[in-house]
C-alpha cells in the first residue's frame, strides 16, 4: 500500500485540526489536482475555520462524518469545534464516536483538553547528558506538554545522532499527536540505525495499525516477535491488533504467551478472558477472571466482568454476589 495516497495516514498528517495551534499558512497552501476528497473537505473546513465562520466548518464536517463514516477526523473536528462553540453535549457525543472507530483520535483529544496553554518547563534549563533529557521529555508528555517533550526530544536527536531509542521515543510522540508522516520518518530512521531495533518494529507496527495497512502491520510485529521472541510487549501488542482483526485463534497463541510470560500479572488474565468471552469460551473465561480477582481483589471491574460470564453460564445467583462485592469495593473507594 502507498502509504501517500492512504486516507488514514493523508487526514492525520495534514493536521488540518480546527484549532489555532496548527500552522495557517502551511495547511491552506495546496495546489495538489489530485488530492484526496477527504483531505479537500478538511482543507474547506479549516479554511473557515481560519476565516471565523465556524457554523460553515460544521457543516463541512457533517458532511464528512456522512461521507468518510469510517474516518474518525471528521468527528474528532467536530467535537473540538463543538467544544469551543460550548456545545458540550455535541462535543462529548463525537469524542465518544471518534473514539470507538480509532483509539488514537481518543488519546489525541484526551492531549487537546489537557494541553497546557504555556509550558510550564522552563526552556532554558540545560542537559549534560542523554539520560536526563529523556526524563525531562518523559515529566513534560506526563504533563500533557507533547510541544515541549518533542522540543526535548529534537535536541536529544542532534546531541546523540547514534541513539535508535530516541527516535523512536519521538516517534511515539508523534503518533500521539496524530503525525503520522512524522512518526513514520521516525521509526523508519531508527531501523536504518539499529535494523534489528524490537521496540522500532513494535512501534512501525502500530504505525501501519493506525493507517489500517494491516499487512504491513502483520509483518512488522512478525518482525519484533522473531527479534525478541520473550518480550512481552509483542504479544500484547499483536494479540489486541489481532483481536482487532477478529484473528481470534491467532490472538489467543499470543495471550497465551503473555500470560507464560508474566504469570502474576492479573491484567494480563482480565485481557485473555475478555478475548475467550469473544470466542464464547465461557468456562475458560470465568477461570481467568477468577485468576485476576485472585492477584488483585481490590480491582473493583473485574467483578462485574466475572458477573456477566455468571450470567451466560446461567449462574445467576453467582453473577448477583459478584456485583454486590463491585458496590461493597466501589463504596470503600
Amino acid at each position: 500500500m502507498d502509504i501517500e495516497k492512504n486516507r488514514y495516514f493523508q487526514l492525520a498528517s495534514a493536521q488540518l485540526f480546527p484549532y489555532h495551534g496548527t500552522a495557517a499558512a502551511t495547511v491552506l497552501d495546496s495546489d495538489k489536482q489530485d488530492e484526496d476528497e477527504a483531505v479537500r473537505l478538511a482543507r474547506q473546513a479549516f479554511a473557515y475555520v481560519i476565516a471565523g465562520d465556524d457554523e460553515r466548518a460544521l457543516t463541512c464536517y457533517t458532511e464528512g462524518i456522512s461521507r468518510f463514516p469510517e474516518q474518525a477526523f471528521f468527528h474528532a473536528c467536530r467535537s473540538i469545534l463543538n467544544t469551543k462553540l460550548s456545545d458540550q453535549e455535541g462535543a462529548f457525543y463525537d469524542y465518544q464516536v471518534a473514539k470507538s472507530i480509532d483509539f488514537n483520535y481518543h488519546i489525541f483529544l484526551e492531549w487537546h483538553e489537557n494541553k497546557p496553554e504555556v509550558s510550564t518547563i522552563d526552556p532554558a534549563v540545560g542537559y549534560n547528558d542523554l539520560q536526563s533529557l529523556l526524563e525531562s521529555a518523559l515529566d513534560a508528555t506526563q504533563q500533557f506538554d507533547y510541544e515541549h517533550a518533542l522540543t526535548l526530544y529534537a535536541q536529544a536527536v542532534s546531541a546523540f545522532p547514534d541513539s535508535a531509542d530516541v527516535l523512536v521515543y519521538q516517534g511515539a510522540l508523534h503518533m500521539r499527536l496524530l503525525r503520522y508522516d512524522l512518526a513514520y520518518e521516525n521509526f523508519k530512521a531508527a531501523l536504518l540505525l539499529a535494523p534489528d531495533h524490537f521496540q522500532a518494529y513494535v512501534s512501525l507496527g502500530k504505525f501501519y495499525q493506525a493507517i489500517h495497512d494491516y499487512a504491513a502491520a502483520q509483518k512488522a510485529f512478525d518482525a519484533a516477535a522473531t527479534i525478541s521472541p520473550e518480550n512481552s510487549v509483542i504479544y500484547e501488542e499483536r494479540g489486541n491488533f489481532l483481536i482487532e482483526r477478529k484473528a481470534y485463534t491467532a490472538a489467543l497463541s499470543d495471550l497465551d504467551k503473555l500470560v507464560e510470560l508474566l504469570p502474576d500479572d492479573f491484567y494480563v488474565y482480565a485481557i485473555r478472558a475478555d478475548l475467550l468471552d469473544k470466542m464464547d469460551a465461557w468456562m475458560r473465561a470465568l477461570a481467568d477472571y477468577s485468576k485476576a480477582i485472585q492477584l488483585n481483589p481490590y480491582y473493583s471491574d473485574l467483578y462485574t466482568y466475572r458477573a456477566e460470564i455468571k450470567e451466560k453460564l446461567g449462574d445467576l445467583e453467582g453473577a448477583a454476589a459478584d456485583r454486590r462485592l463491585y458496590e461493597e469495593i466501589e463504596a470503600e473507594d
